[in-house]
């Protein structure tokens, strides 16, 4: 059985790492069929023709469920803080429960004041 020691392992697999991935990359870019045509240069809008410019029309439905990913797991993650509270109920843990609902409320007060403004 071969034993190595320290941190060699780490080091040999981590240039083993980079050679495999500079190797694929290098393929990659020489094996690569390049064919450029209007379709591939234009930018990709989720499957819809792009219109305007970036900075002139405000953000469609997709910010919508991103804000909602966010609340939900703001929220899944407030479940977390009452349950750790409640097995360790310090006044230490009582503050930071409290501090943490202030901030998690604000934040989803902004979220649904903004969201309005936000989708057309």
């Amino acid at each position: 059985m071969i034993h190595i020691g320290g941190y060699i392992a780490f080091w040999l697999f981590t240039a083993l790492f980079i050679a495999f991935l500079s190797i694929a990359i290098l393929t990659s870019k020489l094996l690569a069929p390049m064919k450029p045509n209007p379709i591939k240069r234009n930018i990709y809008e989720c499957g819809q023709p792009p219109f305007g410019r970036a900075l002139s029309f405000r953000v469609t439905g997709a910010l919508r469920y991103f804000g909602y990913a966010v609340v939900f797991f703001a929220l899944d993650a407030f479940t977390w803080i009452i349950l750790t509270s409640v097995y360790a109920p310090t006044p230490i843990t009582i503050m930071a429960v409290a501090l943490y609902t202030i901030i998690i409320l604000i934040g989803i007060g902004y979220f649904l004041s903004e969201l309005g403004k936000l989708v057309r």
